[in-house]
């Protein structure tokens, strides 16, 4: 375990710490540049040729995963992660503003967290809600849209990469990632994984994690994809895996900084102390409302 104490030592926090796997978090300001991990929820049409005619089918499907670098995507029906860290967070689309609204990211959801509109949790109460009936209609409309988003840093290697036409493309190994799952059941899966990890007394990166994207639909029809997660095979840690994690959370430290940025032009008074607000979460209970 030398090389997951090296970073631990050097920052005075434990690796479940810089993980994620318990409450702690830090502050820098150092962006290094990393692909976005998604999933298609409605599928890439193509044609293809049938007994000498074309036709027109699905050459990419709902629930195929989605490796965006820069302008480049690449597909595949499946992926092998390591996760390095993770967050939770607040976000919400704003259609008029077209401008993904966030909290800062944290190891908990735990009381107020600073956001990018200059309030705090998007607007979303804090704290134990009794009766959700009894909240006013405005309130109601905002536990509703604001999301609870765990982000995910880790590396991913691509299963069966593809292009927008569905042909085989050779892709590297094992690229940085981030993601954002709000799904409930992509949450409850790779969570699922994640304390099998714990119950064995071991940190996330010492196993891959294999990703499956599977199709679901709502009652209206509409499709959607969503995540299947398994353990994946053990990994021995390197000392290179120092480097990966350092890169994550200075990463994390850059995107909070940037969220509080725009809550300082945005708010309209306070002064809150902001090395607080990263480096430790204030110790209110939360509890997830089922709209």
């Amino acid at each position: 375990m030398s090389n997951e104490l090296a970073i631990a030592n050097e920052r005075g926090q434990s690796m479940a710490e810089l993980m994620g796997v318990s409450i702690k978090t830090s502050n820098a300001d150092f962006l290094p540049s990393i692909s976005r991990l998604g999933m298609l929820h409605q599928p890439i049409m193509g044609e293809v040729e049938l007994n000498g005619k074309m036709i027109k089918t699905e050459v990419v499907p709902v629930g195929a995963f989605t490796l965006k670098t820069g302008d480049d995507i690449v597909y595949s029906n499946g992926a092998t992660v390591r996760v390095f860290a993770q967050r939770n967070q607040w976000q919400r689309w704003n259609s008029d503003t077209e401008e993904m609204e966030k909290s800062v990211m944290s190891n908990s959801l735990n009381g107020d967290l600073k956001d990018s509109i200059g309030g705090f949790n998007l607007g979303r109460p804090t704290g134990y809600i009794e009766d959700f009936n009894a909240l006013d209609d405005a309130t109601k409309q905002v536990i509703r849209s604001v999301k609870r988003v765990v982000v995910y840093y880790g590396t991913v290697t691509l299963d069966s990469p593809m292009n927008e036409k569905g042909e085989p493309v050779q892709h590297a190994a094992s690229i940085p990632f981030v993601m954002d799952v709000k799904n409930r059941d992509s949450l409850k899966s790779i969570n699922g994984v994640m304390n099998n990890f714990k119950k064995k007394n071991m940190l996330p990166i010492m196993s891959t994690v294999k990703l499956e994207g599977v199709e679901d639909s709502i009652p209206t029809g509409a499709k959607f994809g969503k995540i299947k997660a398994a353990t994946g095979d053990a990994v021995e840690l390197a000392s290179e895996d120092n480097d990966t994690l350092k890169d994550f959370l200075e990463l994390i430290e850059y995107s909070n900084g940037k969220i509080l940025d725009l809550h300082h032009e945005r708010a309209k008074g306070g002064t809150d102390n902001d090395e607080d607000l990263v480096e430790g979460i204030i110790n209110n209970d939360f509890v997830e409302v089922d709209e």
